[in-house]
């Protein structure tokens, strides 16, 4: 049986005309671990849930609530928005921005969550974003203004050239037609201030920070490799979306993909080698704060996430 897709727009105008109802919110949510030399924060931008019933590819409704029922969690579950602050001492830089006001109230919060972590929105000098998507570049504006005044955005210029081509637009899905129109107001003022830079991976952007070619979500994907005195995390853009169904099942794509047999390609590649190499992951939209690793099980992948600390700790040791 064919499952009907939520395009994005009527789920982020449904998003927007249904704010969560919460009758109490958490605490400011950020978690900082240190990484060699440099200190990390990870940020909440908010939590949103999202209909994986009908946007996952590669299983019916049925099968996919089976999986997600095994783990405990409902088919439509929330799910997080994750940004991490990379302060090196030298720049603080910002890998990915949030949803801003997107999706209504449920998120925006960023600029209230690095100042709870004791950074204004006008430290950040450095923006990397791994794609355009509304919930990785929403947050970089709010009413035509930049939220971060003195940073420059850095992404691929393949990712940039697809987002502003009136060509790809008109190619795109029909579900990712809005995505055009978001990513570009969102770019606009950067733009205008001369605030956009733009690489071809691989390429090493600052000591310690290297990008990484990861195509498939979107045409210029960017993974961002982070290291300092031999301690290494890679911040894994859109990867994965839901890890009870990803990691299980690499081939199982989603709507929001540009090319989903490239980037289940894309996921294969890069699961195999995270878990081989145990390298520390930073993913955007597993349950916050999103640092853990990747490890083999069975067929599959599952997802091991760092303890929990009371007091800030190396996670390269």
């Amino acid at each position: 049986m064919a499952v009907a897709l939520l395009p994005w727009t009527a789920w982020a105008v449904e998003r927007e005309a249904a704010p969560v109802q919460q009758s109490e919110a958490q605490a400011p949510g950020y978690y900082r671990v240190t990484l060699g030399d440099f200190k990390v924060t990870v940020l909440t931008d908010g939590t949103t849930p999202i209909p994986f019933g009908s946007l996952l590819h590669g299983a019916n409704r049925e099968g996919l609530a089976a999986i997600f029922r095994d783990a405990g969690e409902p088919l439509d579950r929330e799910t997080s928005i994750n940004s991490f602050l990379i302060d090196t001492g030298e720049h603080r830089i910002l890998i990915d921005a949030g949803a801003g006001r997107l999706f209504g109230d449920c998120c925006g919060r960023l600029p209230a969550m690095l100042k709870a972590a004791g950074y204004a929105p006008e430290a950040i000098d450095v923006i990397l974003l791994t794609h355009v998507h509304g919930d990785h570049s929403g947050g970089l504006t709010l009413d035509g203004r930049r939220v971060f005044p003195n940073a420059t955005i850095y992404l691929s210029k393949r990712e940039l050239d697809y987002w502003l081509s009136d060509a790809a637009k008109a190619r795109a899905k029909a579900s990712h037609q809005q995505m055009f129109v978001q990513g570009r107001a969102a770019l606009a003022p950067y733009q205008t201030a001369g605030r956009i830079r733009t690489f071809d991976a691989p390429a090493a952007l600052f000591p310690g920070i290297r990008a990484l070619a990861a195509p498939g979500h979107t045409p210029g994907h960017t993974f961002y490799e982070i290291e300092s005195r031999g301690d290494r995390m890679l911040v894994v853009g859109d990867i994965i979306h839901a890890a009870e169904i990803q990691l299980q099942r690499p081939d199982t794509t989603i709507d929001f993909d540009a090319d989903e047999a490239l980037a289940a390609r894309t996921r294969k590649a890069a699961l195999a080698e995270l878990a081989r190499t145990h390298t520390l992951v930073a993913a955007p939209h597993i349950s916050f704060p999103g640092l853990g690793h990747i490890a083999r099980s069975g067929a599959g992948y599952a997802w091991a996430p760092i303890p929990y600390s009371s007091v800030v700790r190396d996670v390269g040791q």
